[in-house]
């Protein structure tokens, strides 16, 4: 990878390109100068780059910035979470991660995923991306406002980690501040005004802990072989990151018990609401059997039948008799 082919750098698909270095100096790229800054052994840089571009897409094809088997990996769409290392380049890190739809006029809690592209050697991440993400563009706003001063490509990455790890967290703070409220509700006796919140709440902490857990086993087994690049202080801050994104994809899944347990709570109310109207109607019913029993037998004109003149006796028998099977029949079939 010493020889770097990149004559024909596709300018029209670059979304954004820093540099910094050892010092501290950081600055955006003119896009014009980054074949320039690619040459130089000095610098590191960031080039975060369109996917859906068909030039990005020919010079992938072309470059030898980019692993062979990691453009045919992009290639194929790999939407999975994965983080590994390219056992057969040392100098190489692909990176296959989850990052947040850059959305605007989306209900907050639901943000949409989208997939991340990035490629991190000791002095050069590249980031690739089909639609704007949220991670991505915070990082390049934060930098652009002097409030990130990263040294080399690998803290440009953590930072990258860090921003995600945040922007996940304000968003199960929301969700969990949704469940406060809800829980509150329902243990004054108060009906949830949707009931289908609790189930969006539950599809989207899926979501997420679908998308997520397998990302942290990644990173698990990513620490288990990390690049000879990665320093003392690269390896702590990386079990930093691993760290935190345990205890967000726990506090998922806990919020996705909450959202269960909350269901099935509300359900339990509906149904003790619906057995106390049920308990009415039978205790009314029950108080006007006699009446109703009465005026109907009281009711009855067998005077004019033919046969039944002053059977009112051998009617009722009939009745009782009647009644009788039926019973008998619910008590063999045990329903009662």
């Amino acid at each position: 990878m010493n020889d770097l082919a990149h004559n024909s750098f596709p300018v029209d698909g670059v979304v954004f390109a820093w540099g910094m270095n050892s010092s501290g100096k950081n600055y955006e790229i003119p896009l014009d100068e980054i074949t320039e800054k690619l040459d130089d052994p000095e610098q590191s840089m960031w080039l975060h780059l369109n996917l859906s571009h068909s030039q990005v897409q020919r010079w992938l094809d072309k470059t030898n910035l980019v692993p062979e088997r990691v453009v045919e990996m992009i290639r194929e769409g790999v939407t999975r979470s994965r983080l590994e290392r390219i056992e057969k380049l040392d100098d190489c890190l692909l990176m296959v991660m989850n990052d947040f739809h850059q959305e605007f006029g989306f209900k907050e809690g639901e943000a949409t995923l989208g997939t991340l592209w990035a490629i991190l050697t000791p002095r050069l991440m590249i980031s690739l991306r089909n639609k704007p993400l949220n991670t991505t563009d915070k990082l390049r706003a934060d930098l652009r406002a002097g409030q990130l001063h990263p040294h080399s490509a690998i803290e440009l990455f953590h930072e990258l980690i860090d921003l995600r790890a945040e922007y996940l967290r304000t968003l199960l703070i929301g969700l969990s501040e949704k469940m406060d409220d809800l829980e509150e509700m329902l243990l004054k006796g108060r009906d949830i005004p949707e009931h289908e919140n609790l189930g969006r709440i539950r599809i989207h902490c899926s979501r997420l802990r679908r998308q997520f857990a397998p990302e942290l086993v990644a990173l698990h087994r990513l620490q288990k072989h990390l690049p000879y690049w990665f320093s003392a202080q690269d390896k702590a801050r990386l079990s930093d990151d691993v760290d935190l994104l345990s205890f967000l994809v726990q506090d998922i899944s806990n919020l996705y018990d909450r959202a269960k347990v909350l269901q099935d709570e509300q359900a339990a109310h509906v149904a003790e609401f619906n057995a106390r109207n049920l308990q009415v109607l039978s205790i009314m019913t029950v108080i006007f059997l006699p009446m109703t029993l009465l005026t109907g037998i009281m009711g009855m004109n067998m005077e004019d039948l033919p046969g039944l003149k002053g059977s009112f006796y051998e009617v009722m028998m009939l009745m009782v008799a009647a009644g009788s099977l039926v019973y008998i029949g619910l008590k063999y079939k045990k329903i009662i």
